[in-house]
């Protein structure tokens, strides 16, 4: 993909470079005779004064052979005020080189075309009272049915009195190349202040509320500054059709639903295309492939009352943002949208197969005021990727972005998508540095969603920003919500997904809709932290937070976590958020954790439901609370339970009241360096009730195919340390079955023993087992279904099929300290 974008932009660099050399600038404004009134061409002095031409009503219509203005020359449309549009094309074969003045009379809109090609110089200006298009294209198109053609003008023309209905491009238009000095920008926005405009910039500039237009086969902006103030500016890269336009209050709207064909857009050098003004104006680009790089930016900053327009950019094929401004890697190449009054800021929608981001680039909108921050759309049905960091400033990196700094609410930001990726720093977040809310995060990925680094970052001793998707916020505002919708999620390599919170405002909520989920070292999360000093004089966040953390909730298949983590942690004052995770298979290995914790809150807490839930290698079950707070509480439904290799699940509390944990399951098998706990170092402990589930005994039982060996699991029902201890009485009639293998039909469970012992780390030394050789566990390798339903753990993989019951019995148990 990168390779076939330099060759496109090599390709038509060479082209345009040639159209420069080809038809060298000279001082040629020449009417043709090919209308009822033809044109006529004045020099005097530095201007040349068009007079003459044919007037049919509100239409002025000319025609020249040659149409080009020179550096420190003017060219001067004489109309009569009460023109509304004036038409101009050009017959000959010349292409027009415009580097001087442009000027009208009145409030008469101006169309130039010619199907040759027109470069606008660095000195090239607009001096109009309507608004500007410019075009390639062959031919004007009215609503009754007549053209004013420069491909095939008539001795006698068919004018009309008419409003202009569109611009007919052939497929051999030429092209239109505006150039400029690359300083529309005098500083680039930051996170306290907004965009600062050059005032003296040069470019082609319309009156506020007007319409500025380039139309061509192609299109390229290398430095060069395009402005409406408040008014609209409309780009549009045409290889085949008719693109049909209105006017409107701000002048001219483009319409291509009757264009099949587009041509590419080029910007790059810091060229600018500005609609800012007290009426926040819109900018529309159309093309096949749409390309900024070296600093190239869209900008509407709405300075006034009232709501602002959209940037909105279209391709058939890709849109891609590249680096920043190379001169000096001040300027990124940017879509921004900016709110500096009580208006809102304008939306931003992408609509294109595929939205390329990198090295630093970015799509952002922004709320200085109390106006609200504007909403950014991303449509991408085939892919999205935000890749890499500027190669000037490594905590630059590629993003979009939704930001507030006032009282004004941020954005939200969609983003639907076939397949998003975000590497080595790219991220989509919201934040708040105010009292508005940060806006809401959503991404539909119709495939895949993946969000990870590579061993070069996050090995790097410079301080890098890691892969995100993410809503923050620093102050009194609420962070907003993260929703992710797609079949496949991986977040890998010190990648997170979180909504979080350093401020008094609260973090909001994860929600993860996925089919498979892999955290392969990468954290999904909503928590509060403290601020560092650094973070806290960027950003006015105070010392210690004490906004809430939201809540967690996966919907899922199979959630497979290695080193991973998922936390609603809260490190301020606040409490802990609520983790529920649903799914089939929810697998912890390699130190991974699930953690509601708090630092002095109240912990949040845990709801797992899965049919299977596994804990390896250390991996936890946690909700903690650290200072007075309470523990939070767990609880799990689950067939299968399986922890081994010192993995624990705990909700116990330092100073406050452990939490509870409650267990239902049909299978309970941990290790005896794993443990269960619900208590507190210096407080009330909690307690811990587990519920095995028998197979129901009225089902008949199933001849099994092959006969597996039942594996040595330790009780489900176990005692441990506390100030009370429990045992296992069997009551009513039968007992204890003869073997695992048979039907418990009695009613069992655990009674509370009113003496208390000491409390006990070693399972092995507790009274209930004095055989250490009891406690030996195989860790299953595999398991089978029975023709009841049952899920059977065997200690070697097996194909057949079982009828062994999981447990001897309905195990009920309320006990405090460790299991």
């Amino acid at each position: 993909m990168k390779a076939s974008i330099i060759s496109f932009r090599s390709l038509q660099g060479s082209v345009l470079s040639l159209l420069v050399t080809s038809f060298p600038v000279t001082a040629q404004v020449t009417p043709d005779k090919t209308l009822p009134t033809n044109s006529i061409a004045t020099p005097q002095g530095n201007s040349i004064n068009i007079e003459g031409g044919t007037i049919k009503g509100g239409n002025l219509f000319h025609s020249f052979d040659q149409f080009s203005i020179p550096q420190n020359s003017t060219v001067i449309f004489k109309n009569a005020t009460s023109i509304q549009n004036i038409f101009s094309r050009v017959t000959g074969k010349s292409i027009s080189n415009i580097d001087g003045i442009l000027k009208t009379n009145g409030t008469a809109n101006l169309f130039l075309i010619n199907p040759n090609g027109i470069i606008f110089g660095q000195n090239a200006q607009l001096n109009t009272g309507g608004s500007f298009v410019a075009s390639t294209a062959n031919a004007v198109r009215f609503v009754d049915g007549s053209e004013f053609s420069a491909k095939n003008p008539q001795a006698q023309p068919l004018l009309t009195v008419t409003t202009p209905l569109g611009l007919q491009v052939g497929s051999n238009s030429g092209v239109i190349l505006a150039q400029g000095t690359d300083r529309g920008l005098t500083t680039p926005s930051s996170r306290r202040t907004p965009s600062v405009r050059n005032t003296d910039k040069t470019g082609l500039a319309v009156q506020p509320g007007k319409t500025l237009a380039l139309l061509g086969s192609s299109l390229s902006l290398e430095g060069a500054n395009l402005t409406a103030e408040g008014g609209r500016i409309e780009l549009g890269a045409v290889a085949d059709g008719t693109v049909n336009f209105t006017l409107v209050s701000q002048g001219i709207s483009l319409n291509y639903q009757d264009v099949q064909r587009f041509g590419n857009v080029n910007l790059s050098q810091q060229a600018l295309v500005d609609a800012s003004g007290n009426l926040g104006g819109s900018v529309t680009v159309k093309g096949k492939n749409i390309s900024f790089s070296d600093g190239a930016a869209f900008l509407i900053q709405n300075q006034g009352t009232q709501p602002s327009g959209s940037i909105n950019v279209s391709a058939t094929n890709l849109i891609t943002l590249r680096g920043i401004s190379l001169n000096d890697g001040r300027f990124t190449s940017l879509l921004q949208t900016e709110s500096t009054g009580s208006g809102s800021a304008g939306n931003i929608n992408i609509f294109a197969p595929k939205l390329l981001i990198q090295e630093g680039a970015g799509i952002s909108s922004r709320a200085y005021s109390n106006g609200r921050g504007g909403n950014i759309i991303v449509n991408a049905p085939e892919s999205t990727q935000l890749l890499d960091f500027s190669s000037f400033n490594p905590l630059t990196t590629s993003g979009i972005t939704s930001l507030t700094l006032a009282s004004g609410n941020a954005g939200d930001v969609t983003i639907s998508t076939g397949h998003l990726e975000a590497r080595n720093g790219g991220g989509i977040t919201s934040q708040t540095l105010g009292k508005g809310k940060a806006g809401d995060v959503t991404v539909n990925a119709a495939k895949s969603i993946e969000v990870t680094n590579t061993a070069e970052l996050i090995n790097s001793p410079e301080v890098r920003l890691q892969s995100r998707i993410t809503s923050t916020t620093f102050n009194a505002g609420n962070a907003g919500n993260l929703t992710i919708n797609t079949p496949s999620l991986t977040v890998s390599d010190s990648s997170t997904l979180n909504t979080s919170s350093v401020g008094s405002g609260s973090a909001g909520n994860v929600i993860i809709n996925a089919d498979d989920v892999e955290l392969k070292s990468g954290r999904v999360s909503s928590a509060v932290v403290n601020a560092d000093q650094e973070t806290q004089k960027i950003s006015g966040a105070p010392s210690v937070a004490s906004g809430s953390s939201g809540e967690v909730v996966f919907n899922t298949k199979n959630l497979r976590m290695y080193d991973g983590i998922i936390s609603g942690r809260n490190l301020g004052t606040g409490e802990g958020g609520t983790i529920t995770i649903n799914g089939n298979l929810i697998s912890l290995d390699k130190k991974s954790s699930i953690t509601a914790a708090t630092a002095s809150g109240r912990s949040g807490n845990i709801f797992m439901n899965a049919q299977n839930l596994q804990l390896r290698n250390d991996s936890a079950i946690s909700a903690t609370a650290g200072g007075n707070g309470d523990g939070g509480n767990v609880t799990i439904n689950t067939n299968i339970l399986i922890g081994s290799k010192n993995s624990s699940i705990t909700a116990n509390a330092f100073e406050g009241i452990g939490g509870n944990i409650l267990i239902n399951t049909k299978g309970l098998f941990f290790s005896p360096d794993s443990k269960i706990t619900a208590s507190s170092e210096r407080g009330i402990n909690g307690t811990v009730e587990i519920n095995v589930f028998n197979k129901d005994p009225n089902r008949t039982k199933a001849t099994p195919e092959v006969v597996v060996e039942t594996p040595k699991i330790a009780s489900a029902c176990q005692g441990g340390s506390g100030a009370i201890a429990s045992r296992f009485v069997i009551t009513g009639k039968g007992g204890l079955p003869a073997s695992p293998d048979e039907k418990l039909y009695s009613n069992s469970g655990w009674q509370r023993d009113s003496v208390p012992i000491q409390a006990t780390e070693n399972l092995s030394k507790s009274k209930l087992f004095p055989d250490n050789n009891a406690l030996q566990i195989v860790e299953a390798q595999g398991w089978v279904e029975d023709s009841n339903g049952n899920v059977v753990l065997i200690a070697e993989a097996n194909t057949g099929t079982s009828y062994a019951s999981l447990s001897t019995g309905t195990c009920h148990t309320q006990y405090s300290g460790q299991f």
